[in-house]
């Protein structure tokens, strides 16, 4: 039995609230307009689209913030008092709201993907290791993993493979796919092993351990990242409760004495 994808993934806020009216421009022409002319930004965004898994497409998100953004604007220049600032800033966040919820979901999927490299490249490595080629190692590591994007991604390079596809060329277009600079690494090495005549398992435990420094990297850097990320928070709340502690009984002290504050 050929194992599941992982369940579609629904769309962000922005563009579920716009779809209709998305779906409406997009059928006037609006969206193969805008694609024609910002038509290396559509290429990109296709290719975020399609990795996201997102029902969806270029021409779709383009109506989406053409809407969001005309929309946006009539309603901040109506509520602010100044209506050139409040149109122009309802404009930014209804035109770059659609891709930013795209591209959280796109970051999300390269993050988890490069937490569970490591984990599968051992896995791999090991069936290889104990007398399967490379092709039945990955549909074993796919049999065996939970369901996620990188299995996602790993079933459909297996899908190319049994269509005839080299595994050097359906690691390519796995690397296009996720663009993780890892696992382009990842791919880079295995190629030039593959020219070489160097053992395959032993290219994979090298660069196994190359993920598990670059996973334990990334969480260095988040945990760097966590200080700056407490300032606002306890500027905010902790900081004007502390002041009220420490000077309310100050306060109080004074006006008993009858000390004139103000």
């Amino acid at each position: 039995k050929s194992p599941k994808r992982s369940a579609e993934v629904e769309l962000p806020a922005a563009l579920q609230i716009a779809e209709p009216f998305a779906n409406a421009l997009e059928r006037l022409g609006f969206g193969g307009f805008l694609s024609r002319i910002f038509r290396s930004g559509a290429a990109a965004l296709e290719k975020k689209i399609e990795f996201s898994g997102l029902k969806t497409n270029a021409k779709k998100v383009y109506c989406a913030q053409v809407f969001l953004a005309a929309a946006l604007s009539v309603l901040f220049a109506g509520m602010a008092f100044a209506a050139a600032e409040g149109a122009a800033l309802g404009f930014f966040v209804g035109w770059f709201s659609p891709r930013t919820g795209i591209d959280n979901i796109v970051d999300k999927k390269r993050t988890a993907i490069l937490r569970n490299l490591p984990y599968s490249i051992d896995l791999i490595g090991s069936a290889m290791r104990g007398g399967l080629d490379f092709m039945a190692a990955v549909r074993f590591y796919v049999n065996l993993s939970d369901a996620g994007p990188l299995r996602d991604e790993f079933l459909r390079m297996l899908h190319e493979m049994e269509l005839g596809v080299t595994r050097i060329s359906a690691l390519r277009n796995m690397a296009l796919r996720v663009q993780i600079k890892e696992f382009t690494s990842f791919v880079s090495a295995i190629e030039l092993g593959t020219e070489l005549g160097s053992p395959l398992t032993e290219t994979m435990e090298i660069q196994g351990e190359e993920m598990r420094k670059a996973r334990f990297a990334l969480a260095e850097c988040k945990a760097q990242r966590a200080p700056s990320l407490m300032l606002l928070p306890m500027a905010i709340f902790i900081m004007p409760a502390v002041f009220i502690i420490i000077l309310t009984p100050i306060y109080i002290r004074m006006k008993e004495a009858g000390v004139s504050l103000f």
